[in-house]
């Protein structure tokens, strides 16, 4: 299985470096290892665009890789676009659409929790098993557009509780959050200033993350307008 994973590594970085330099004009500039990855400088061959070929070793070349692949911030960002899809699906009743992007949603937040294990605990306490992830997906099967839209806001509430529990909550000023805060045919909640809803703090999460429990037998309770 080892030498399979290499080869695949392999052969998708060669592919990268020879659509670049079919496409991309030379600079001129030498090449040289970025000094905040010092142990590059250990390798033998000089700085090239083989970045994964020209390591040492398999272990150097692992340890590139997984540099490569970064912590949560890349599933989290495949998971906020399938989250806008999910939207735009449920706004088209586009049921099979949302599903497929719902259960790729899963799984994507347990790579998250493999690639960083410490939010592992709220993954599955807030969305996997905590009923939420499976009412939305119910939701789905349904083809009830109330009924997948109520969930949806339930997602929403949710996922911006579960940045505050991780000590992320400045995220909640994400755009994605702003477009999706209600359907066209509903009116938005909001502040009595007008301004929408903000989650920030743990207390203002208190009407998200606290009512999220190990069991889920109904909808997720939203705070009143």
């Amino acid at each position: 299985m080892k030498p399979y994973l290499i080869a695949v590594a392999v052969l998708g970085a060669a592919a990268s470096v020879a659509v670049a330099q079919s496409v991309v004009k030379p600079t001129g500039n030498p090449p040289q290892f970025p000094k905040a990855y010092k142990e590059l400088a250990k390798q033998t061959k000089p700085p090239s665009n083989n970045w994964l070929l020209d390591a040492n070793n398999d272990t150097e070349r692992f340890r590139r890789l997984q540099v490569a692949m970064s912590g949560t911030d890349i599933p989290m960002w495949e998971i906020t676009y399938r989250y806008e899809e999910l939207y735009v699906a449920i706004q088209k009743n586009n049921w099979e659409m949302g599903l497929y992007h719902w259960n790729k949603i899963r799984d994507r937040m347990n790579t998250a929790g493999m690639k960083r294990p410490v939010r592992t605990q709220n993954i599955e306490g807030m969305f996997l098993e905590s009923g939420v992830w499976q009412s939305m997906r119910d939701a789905l099967i349904s083809k009830s557009p109330e009924r997948m839209r109520s969930e949806f806001q339930t997602v929403r509430e949710v996922c911006m509780a579960c940045h505050v529990a991780e000590n992320l909550g400045f995220l909640n000023d994400s755009s994605a959050f702003k477009r999706t805060k209600s359907f066209k045919d509903h009116d938005s909640r909001t502040e009595p200033s007008g301004r929408p809803e903000r989650v920030h703090s743990q207390a203002d999460a208190a009407g998200g993350a606290s009512k999220v429990g190990t069991a889920r037998s109904g909808p997720f309770p939203l705070p009143a307008p």
